[in-house]
């Protein structure tokens, strides 16, 4: 199996005469023409005028589990005229410090629908949707478009069709809108997902509120893939300043940057080569080096529609890389499958954390749910006050822009 992939990646080069010319000029052509999320010069650089807090002192109330003991099951439906297969976490009772409060047939509570990376299966992410779960929403996390082989990455062949994606995130909506799940609040749907499918999560949020405008509450998208078509830079102004969303990147991130270049490597053995030597043969080469503009592109196209933008922030998180920032300390088990799942032939940077850190990422994606979902006051002053821009956490500032601006 490793001998093929070899052979493909191989039959990829050689259709497409890209070589070292991505590592040389391609990239000095880059870093002239384009500035940089995670480069000090930037013009948004670390602010460090007040002392920041880190992990060990910025406990913000949405850290951990919350109060909710909750159910996982795999299930298989089928909704416009589409068999699908994922798995749906469900709050069953609330544990307040011991005493246990079953939820009755009646309980409805907010759901997420939740996209996987390309490749990636929702396992890698139980983690974070079991937290999610636990502070009293309903989780769909599908499996569709999970399983890559050698074949995918062949000269001709497509890895996922990220379209086609998106519209198995939105069936998922409109499967938990039309109330076949129970528990559900049809008013109270939010799109999550990481690398594809943040990328897909917001194209999903795009085409269903033009279709059913409101259905759709928030969108917290983790390194979202800006390769996904068409590409969500380029959709997320179309979003309106009704559904918030919250991007989450990470400095660390070599396959989904902030912004800049792709700095990820293909390792198999002995053999090593730039991935983003192979993106114009895989992915087209419209997408460059850079995935036309990265996170960054995101909010900056989101915040430039003037009056009707919707509310955005963009938080860059210090420690982690593509695997690690869906977790708490990169340790849960979701994390190191995914690890071993994609070392097969992709490195990704290694951050170790300071022992007793915990990433922001999930408490701060529950705080961003809880006030859009439930406008929960101390969330939003976490998010729109100082408390997100003193956490140590974060590449500082963090970028945030109320809509109304």
């Amino acid at each position: 199996m490793r001998f093929l992939f070899v052979l493909s990646v191989v039959a990829l080069v050689a259709s497409f005469s890209f070589s070292e010319s991505v590592r040389g000029d391609t990239l000095e052509r880059f870093t002239r023409r384009n500035r940089f999320l995670v480069e000090e010069d930037d013009g948004i650089g670390e602010q460090e005028e007040e002392p920041l807090l880190a992990s060990a002192q910025m406990l913000t109330p949405y850290r951990g589990a919350g109060p909710f003991d909750i159910s996982r099951e795999y299930k298989e439906w089928s909704f416009g005229n589409h068999t699908s297969r994922g798995v749906i976490y469900k709050p069953v009772s609330r544990n307040d410090n011991g005493v246990v409060t079953r939820m009755d047939d009646g309980s409805k509570f907010p759901a997420i629908v939740f996209g996987h990376g390309l490749c990636a299966k929702p396992e890698f992410y139980e983690h974070m949707n079991v937290l999610l779960s636990s502070w009293g929403y309903v989780v769909l996390a599908t499996e569709e478009f999970s399983d890559c082989d050698v074949s995918n990455f062949a000269p001709g062949g497509e890895q996922v069709n990220t379209t086609a994606y998106t519209e198995e995130l939105e069936r998922n909506v409109l499967y938990l809108a039309s109330g076949a799940v129970g528990g559900v609040n049809a008013s109270a749907i939010a799109l999550a997902g990481h690398s594809m499918g943040g990328g897909a999560s917001i194209n999903a949020a795009v085409s269903l509120e033009d279709r059913i405008p409101g259905l759709v509450k928030a969108v917290v998208a983790v390194a979202p893939w800006n390769g996904v078509e068409p590409n969500p830079s380029t959709r997320i102004p179309d979003l309106g300043s009704d559904v918030p969303v919250f991007l989450i990147c990470s400095t660390q991130d070599s396959l989904v940057p902030c912004s800049g270049p792709i700095t990820t490597e293909v390792v198999i053995g002995s053999f090593r080569m730039p991935f983003a030597s192979l993106i114009p043969a895989i992915h087209g080469r419209h997408h460059g080096v850079d995935w036309n503009g990265g996170v960054l592109a995101m909010y900056e196209n989101a915040t430039s529609s003037g009056g009707d933008s919707p509310a955005v922030i963009l938080a860059v998180v210090k420690d982690a890389n593509h695997l690690t920032i869906v977790d708490t300390d990169g340790r849960a088990g979701g994390t190191k499958l995914a690890e071993e799942a994609f070392s097969r032939y992709l490195e990704f940077p290694k951050v170790d954390l300071e022992r007793g850190a915990v990433l922001p990422t999930i408490e701060y994606s529950v705080a961003f749910l809880e006030w859009v979902m439930r406008g929960d006051a101390v969330a939003r002053d976490l998010l729109w006050g100082e408390g997100i821009q003193s956490d140590a956490r974060f590449r500082q500032p963090v970028l945030r822009s109320s809509g109304e601006d």
